[in-house]
């Protein structure tokens, strides 16, 4: 008489497997042999399996969100047989090569082929799984299209426990027949165990050890299909990362630069304002009619130009004699001197001594103290020369 286990209970109904308490959480899905038939499906809870429950595809998926949860997913035996073959005096990494490139069993092309290959648990043999590149395409599509992308994809008869020599384990899971000797595991059909185990004593598992070995076996799976170039994608850098909450963040560090940026400016304005304010406060108490920077810079500048005393009157002074030689372009400086106590002397040169006094005029019209030799001669260029001393009034 076949296995039944708790799947075939009404939904709801207790499952008969003590609860372990903090083991693997997630969901383990049965496949059917063919595509488009009813799965199975059980929640793992803190280490115990959950009551079975049925889903037909292309009805609305009963697990929810299932965004971080682990599911693992059975291949059908009968697609998916498993054969173990000693792995001999070879190094494991060499056994595994060797098998995948040579997988024992092998019918079809390999081309069409997808091969995957483990160690046993023991490390003493290689397990092998010859199927059909088209059946991995419908199951990792089916899956998809119920919205679950399987961490791992395992022979269904590797749930089984390894039997003894000269024996067979079988058990039904999900209506599928399951069996499993010490070289394969593949589908337990009443008329191919004679053929694929001859001579073997056939041993029912129990409902709780089965439970327990569905447990172990979504945990850490003896074979995973899903290698090669269906194996799971590789973590980049790009996919690690939440970009959304990456964005925000960025969104939120840039909104800090500039409140800091923009709290820095108000604070060096205030502070600007606050000193020219105490520097229109101090001009003031010199010359009370200050209403600004500009009329103080005025006041100190006219102040100096009467002392003759400070930079300011150079300032002044030296634009006040080129001023005064634009309208007589014949008139050039041969020299210009600063001195301390705020007099510019300058050579003036000039075709004529009437080029020169107009330039005398125009700066003492200007209000300028202007002084120059009472006589001029032409030096040996034939020019007119006159030191001449210009000082604020």
């Amino acid at each position: 008489m076949a296995l039944r286990l708790n799947h075939d209970l009404p939904e709801g109904g207790e499952t008969g497997v003590a609860d372990s308490g903090g083991g693997p959480e997630g969901l383990l899905v049965l496949l059917p042999e063919v595509p488009g038939d009813e799965w199975r499906y059980w929640h793992v809870e803190g280490g115990a399996l959950g009551s079975g429950h049925r889903f037909t595809p292309g009805h609305d998926a009963p697990w929810g969100d299932v965004e971080g949860v682990r599911v693992v997913a059975l291949a059908p035996s009968a697609l998916a047989p498993v054969r173990i073959v000693p792995r001999g005096e070879m190094p494991a990494a060499q056994a595994l090569a060797a098998t995948r490139l040579d997988p024992p069993g092998l019918r079809a092309p390999i081309v069409d082929t997808h091969v995957a290959v483990a160690a046993s648990p023991d490390g003493n043999g290689v397990l092998s799984c010859a199927v059909a590149k088209s059946d991995m395409d419908a199951w990792l599509g089916e899956l998809a299209t119920a919205g679950l992308d399987a961490h791992a994809l395992v022979p269904a008869a590797l749930a089984l426990p390894l039997a003894e020599a000269g024996t067979v384990a079988s058990a039904e899971l999900g209506g599928q027949a399951l069996a499993r000797t010490p070289s394969a595991a593949f589908a337990g059909e009443s008329d191919l165990l004679p053929a694929l185990a001859p001579g073997a004593d056939a041993v029912e598992i129990a409902e709780d050890r089965l439970a327990a070995r569905l447990v172990d076996t979504f945990a850490a799976p003896e074979l995973d299909l899903r290698q090669g170039p269906y194996a799971l994608p590789r973590v980049s850098y790009f996919r690690l990362p939440d970009w959304q909450q990456l964005a925000r963040m960025a969104a939120i560090l840039l909104l800090l630069v500039f409140l800091i940026f923009t709290i820095e400016t108000v604070k060096l304005n205030l502070d600007a304002d606050a000193r020219e304010e105490a520097a229109i406060e101090a001009a003031r108490a010199r010359f009370p009619g200050v209403g600004d920077l500009a009329g103080a810079e005025m006041q100190i500048r006219s102040e100096l130009l009467r002392r003759g005393a400070g930079g300011v009157a150079f300032a002044d002074s030296a634009p006040a004699v080129f001023a005064a030689m634009q309208p007589n372009p014949s008139v050039t400086l041969r020299n210009i001197n600063w001195r301390a106590d705020g007099t510019l002397s300058i050579r003036a040169a000039a075709p004529t001594d009437q080029a020169l006094n107009q330039m005398l005029i125009s700066l003492q019209r200007d209000g300028w103290q202007v002084t120059a030799p009472p006589q001029v001669a032409p030096d040996a260029s034939g020019a007119t020369v006159a030191d001449i001393t210009v000082r604020a009034p």
